[in-house]
């Protein structure tokens, strides 16, 4: 049964990989074309783009995770548990560090939801700062936004799910004298490549994948990354007015 289990490990986590290193990148890439092109006309449903986008999010997700418990392991082998420098044997240190910065960034993000919503001055010194590819993907009318809503948990429970609760486990699991340094940077890595569509703005989630991964590692919890990712996203949802 053992043998069996490390089989299917090997064979998901193989699949999970081109998932992310290309069916992503590709579709991304694919997407951001077609944006291009219908930006000339100005004529795209955005609400349906957002509804694919949920569908397909959380697809994959649906079926790794019911997988990875088949197999024998535990939600909490995917990051479901309180956060703790005793999870990866952490310096106490570090932990806190990551719990306060996390505690920064969340409530960084909560002022910027803020201030898009009652300050105008703020929020179209952001919009002039906003790539044309970009604004034409955020929400602007109250079904875009409601639906943007739901998009921005999607994202927030699939990908961290995806790129930080399965990755670390799977290569924690599959390769026992792997480096967490190694284990951040891969997980960093997939994370920008799957958002390459976004051209040379991919550094902004880079960077904050980057962040993630290390909140993740140093606090052991899936839920942290998970308001984080939410937050972070929902910040964009008052960017762009009616008007």
């Amino acid at each position: 049964m053992p043998e069996i289990a490390l089989i299917i490990h090997i064979i998901l986590f193989a699949t999970v990989i081109i998932l992310m290193a290309v069916i992503y990148p590709i579709m991304g890439y694919s997407q951001g074309k077609q944006f291009k092109t219908i930006l000339s006309n100005g004529k795209y449903n955005k609400v349906d783009w957002y509804k694919n986008s949920i569908l397909w999010s959380w697809l994959p997700t649906l079926i790794i995770v019911p997988i990875v418990i088949i197999s024998g392991q535990s939600f909490i082998k995917l990051g479901f548990r309180l956060p703790s420098a005793q999870i990866n044997n952490v310096s106490p240190t570090f932990f806190y560090i990551a719990l306060v910065l996390s505690a920064i960034y969340l409530l960084y993000n909560l002022y910027c939801m803020l201030s898009f919503r009652f300050n105008n001055r703020v929020r179209e010194q952001h919009v002039q700062k906003t790539p044309l590819l970009i604004k034409s993907i955020l929400p602007v009318t109250k079904q875009e936004k409601k639906m943007w809503t739901l998009l921005a948990i999607t994202a927030g429970v699939t990908e961290e799910l995806l790129y930080r609760g399965y990755l670390f486990f799977a290569l924690f699991f599959l390769f026992k004298e792997i480096h967490p340094a190694s284990v951040i940077a891969l997980s960093t890595l997939l994370f920008a490549i799957g958002h390459i569509y976004q051209g040379k703005e991919v550094i902004k989630p880079a960077l904050a994948g980057l962040f993630l991964c290390l909140v993740y590692y140093f606090t052991g919890s899936i839920y942290v990354v998970i308001i984080l990712h939410i937050i972070q996203d929902l910040v964009a949802k008052d960017l762009l007015k009616n008007d």
